[in-house]
Parts: C-alpha cells; sequence; structure tokens
C-alpha cells in the first residue's frame, strides 16, 4: 500500500515529518511521499536522520504545487524532483510566501472588520499555514460568525477558500491568482527537475463540470497524470478518473491528503474508510529518485 499525498508541519500538517515516517511504518506502507504546499521544508529536516530507521519503505521526494488555471486556482503534485533544481527556479520560496501571506492576512482582517465579523486580536502567520486557514480557523471560533458565512462555510476550509476568497462576487475575495503560476509552468519547473507532475484532487475545486474542466487542463498537454484515489473521492469517482487516465495515456496517483489534526476524518494510507491505495498505481511510473 502506498500514501502519495501527505502534509507535515512545514506547510499545514500537524505532524512532524519524522512522525510521518513512523506512521507509515506502523501502518506497513510501501511507498510515501511528503507533499508539503510549496515547501520542502520536510526533507530538509530529514536530510540529517537516516530515514530507515524509522521507515523501511521508500520515500519519494514530492510537493504540492500551486497554480492557475482559467481563472481558478488548481494544484499540482510533482513527484522524483530534484530539490536543488526546484529551489533555483524561482517556483516556491519561503520569503515570498511570509511577504505574500502577511499581506493577505493584512487584508482578510480589514474585511472582517469592515463585515463586523468576530475574530482575535494579534492574528500573525504561523509557520507555514496560509492566512485563509488562519482567519478562517479563526472566524469558525465564534458562533456568532456563522449566520454571516453560512454553516458550510465555517465547516469547511476548502469551501471557503474556493468559494470565497477566490470569488470575485464574494466581500473576501482576494486576487491571488496574479501570485501563481500557470500549469504549463510548474510542469515544466517539474520536467526539468526530473519529476512527473499530476493533477491533484479533481473534486476538490469548484466546477460546473468536473469532465470539461479535466479535459481543459488535460489539453494542455503538460501533466503527466491525475491523482485518482483522494479522500474527497468516492470509489465511483476514484473509477471513474482510473478510467480517464487508461484513455488518455496517463499515469494515476493517489493519497491521502493527510493532515492530521487539521483533518482528523482523514486517515494516512486510505483515500476514503477502509479503501486503501494500491502500489499498482504506481508501479508503471515509479522514479527512481527515492529516498
Amino acid at each position: 500500500m502506498i500514501d502519495l499525498h501527505i502534509h507535515t508541519t512545514t506547510s499545514d500538517g500537524s505532524d512532524e515529518p519524522k512522525d510521518i515516517l513512523i506512521k507509515a511504518q506502523q501502518l506497513g506502507l510501501k511507498y510515501i511521499s511528503i507533499t508539503d504546499h510549496n515547501s520542502l521544508g520536510a526533507y530538509e529536516k530529514l536530510k540529517d536522520i537516516n530515514i530507515h530507521n524509522y521507515f523501511e519503505g521508500k520515500l519519494i521526494p514530492g510537493c504540492e504545487f500551486s497554480a492557475m488555471h482559467n481563472g481558478k486556482p488548481i494544484e499540482i503534485l510533482g513527484y522524483g524532483i530534484d530539490f536543488d533544481t526546484i529551489a533555483s527556479s524561482g517556483l516556491i520560496s519561503d520569503d515570498n510566501f511570509y511577504e505574500r501571506e502577511n499581506d493577505y492576512l493584512k487584508k482578510l482582517i480589514e474585511i472582517c472588520k469592515n463585515l463586523n465579523l468576530k475574530y482575535s486580536n494579534n492574528l500573525s502567520i504561523d509557520g507555514k499555514y496560509f492566512a485563509t486557514q488562519i482567519i478562517h480557523n479563526d472566524l469558525r471560533k465564534y458562533p456568532e460568525n456563522e449566520k454571516h458565512l453560512g454553516t458550510e462555510v465555517c465547516e469547511s476550509m476548502n469551501v471557503f477558500y474556493r468559494t470565497c476568497i477566490n470569488n470575485v462576487e464574494s466581500p473576501f475575495f482576494i486576487d491571488m491568482l496574479k501570485d501563481w503560476f500557470t500549469v504549463e509552468e510548474v510542469a515544466a519547473t517539474i520536467k526539468k527537475a526530473g519529476g512527473k507532475s499530476f493533477l491533484a484532487h479533481l473534486y476538490g475545486y469548484y466546477a460546473d463540470n468536473y469532465e470539461e474542466f479535466l479535459d481543459s487542463i488535460i489539453s494542455l498537454n503538460a501533466l503527466d497524470g491525475v491523482e485518482c484515489y483522494h479522500s474527497l473521492h468516492s470509489i465511483e469517482i476514484t473509477k471513474q478518473l482510473l478510467n480517464y487516465c487508461k484513455e488518455h495515456n496517463l499515469h494515476a496517483c493517489g493519497g491521502s491528503d493527510y493532515h492530521g489534526k487539521l483533518k482528523p476524518t482523514v486517515k494516512m494510507g486510505e483515500s476514503i474508510i477502509d479503501t486503501k491505495i494500491p502500489f499498482d498505481i504506481l508501479k508503471p511510473w515509479l522514479p527512481s529518485n527515492v529516498l
């Protein structure tokens, strides 16, 4: 069994990278990939330890990159990547991250103030958590905010991000897309780094027609595959995406999108409850660059 979509404290997960290795070992996983958002920090933390003292399987170098397509923010998973090439590409930068997210947080606090929402004082960027996550986690602490935001937005960070932050008709709208690279640019950098690129969690986005949205991305001829197994994908959707990959000569990947305490219902090594992610989908494109 495998899990190729895992987050740690170097983006928006609650587990340290070493603890991920220990959990993966306990679960008997064969291959895993830590795919923090726009960050290789987990691998920096692991570089001075013997990974196989904690995990007998293989760790595939990975990252989840922000991108834009047709006016929507999406994410691209890169696997088997060379860290130095990614670091020198300008695709990700800790300095840019903190400058950008602090700016976003200031704007979001001002929006909350104008909407007379209840929020905490002295909010700040904590670790590699995004401004949208920080403000959403704070707003939901106060029950009175639900009257303005609605139950669905209060309960789901993804709904808040996709339907409020990236919706020009929402008072929470922030033009984030100006800061993201295109799908083609991200995929080209991953390829240059010796890796393969996959569209992450199709059904995590908001589209009027998911098949058309997927077709529009794949028609760019930039990506190597699609994430089929995911905690937002039912068994039926997973089968549909696996068939899509076969029909379009694409590779398939899969992961839990584990975040630890941030997503307590998501279990490492499973896409949905009791559905393991099979090694067979990795066999056709198994990277040579593994740790």
